[in-house]
């Protein structure tokens, strides 16, 4: 077990090739470390009938193809131990890969950076030129506020709804893009990005919303080198938009991180720093790098910068149970 506690981010998944339907994927996490894990997929409609069984491997990734229903109840067994039935409801379009992480226990052990996003209604001016009819918009502000109540079956339905209607609507694919993203259908949430991208060239937060869904596509297999790619190209349009872009970087270096290449990664966090030492994800991204590498001393330097930072982050606890971690390394490999 490595002697940090991994980061991981919360941002999208690709296409690959599967048996028709569903594709469930995600990670279980769980305060026991070194659980053994197991997670059974039912069908409530037929009396929870177990659809499929999965073992999850040491990170606690797991993945179940072929899913014809949108409905299931997942049970994970922990150390052979049931946990409680939780319900997964896809909202996702035919056919596309769901992500959906679960964690069991009080704390969680594993870090989620969640990357500020602006709201797709805060656009350019000339993006609002159109004449939508007064029905599209009285729809459109019904999605926003099915989103804000947490009601994101209705907003999608809503949104799919309008887009057919007014398919040069900018704001119903960003927002589309946004609650497919929330809802973990990454690859729904790629295509609204990219058509929101392609009719609003100069607004730059589609293209970072893209780069964060080609970043988590480079976990799935087969797609690390052609969507961190992808990633990289995207964000370097970003830049060419707004080159003061703390969190281009930021997610610039996330992407270089995935590949490995820490140089580059380092390189473009430190610039991340230099243009916002506010933004939570670039120090929590640079810990992470250096625990990587065993950097103990500047890992525990950003961490301790984190923590003096932002005093009341709700993942306090856990940043500080990894600085302890590292500064116990430390102490390890100077004996």
């Amino acid at each position: 077990m490595a002697p940090w506690i991994p980061l991981v981010l919360a941002i999208l998944a690709g296409p690959l090739q599967r048996p028709p339907g569903f594709m469930l994927q995600g990670r279980i996490t769980t305060d026991k470390m070194t659980a053994a894990l197991r997670v059974v997929v039912e069908n409530p409609k037929a009396s929870n009938a177990i659809v499929a069984s999965v073992e999850p491997n040491e990170k606690g990734d797991y993945e179940i193809p072929g899913l014809p229903n949108r409905t299931y109840r997942l049970v994970t067994y922990i150390n052979g131990k049931k946990q409680d039935r939780r319900d997964v409801n896809i909202l996702c379009r035919p056919n596309s890969i769901v992500s959906k992480d679960f964690h069991y226990g009080r704390s969680p052990s594993t870090l989620m950076l969640h990357f500020p996003a602006e709201d797709p209604d805060f656009i350019d001016v000339a993006e609002l030129q159109g004449n939508y009819a007064k029905d599209v918009l009285k729809d459109y502000e019904k999605a926003y506020q099915d989103h804000i109540n947490g009601n994101a079956a209705r907003a999608i339905e809503r949104l799919e709804a309008i887009v057919a209607r007014a398919p040069e609507f900018y704001g119903a694919h960003a927002r589309l893009g946004v609650v497919y993203q929330q809802q973990g259908c990454f690859l729904d949430a790629e295509a609204e990005y990219m058509q929101a991208t392609a009719l609003s060239a100069r607004s730059v937060q589609p293209l970072l919303n893209l780069a964060s869904v080609q970043i988590r596509a480079s976990d799935l297999p087969e797609q690390r080198d052609r969507m961190i790619s992808r990633a990289i190209e995207t964000l370097k349009k970003a830049l060419e938009i707004r080159p003061g872009s703390a969190l281009t970087y930021c997610l610039m270096g996330a992407a270089f991180a995935k590949a490995r290449a820490f140089e580059e990664a380092e390189t473009n966090l430190q610039k991340s720093l230099e243009l916002d030492d506010n933004l939570p994800a670039t120090r929590l991204l640079l810990a992470d790098l250096y625990l990587q590498k065993q950097d103990w001393d500047a890992a525990t330097e950003n961490l301790r910068a984190y923590l003096d930072d932002f005093p009341f982050a709700p993942d306090r606890a856990l940043v500080k149970q990894m600085m302890e971690n590292a500064q116990r390394s430390a102490k390890d490999s100077d004996k």
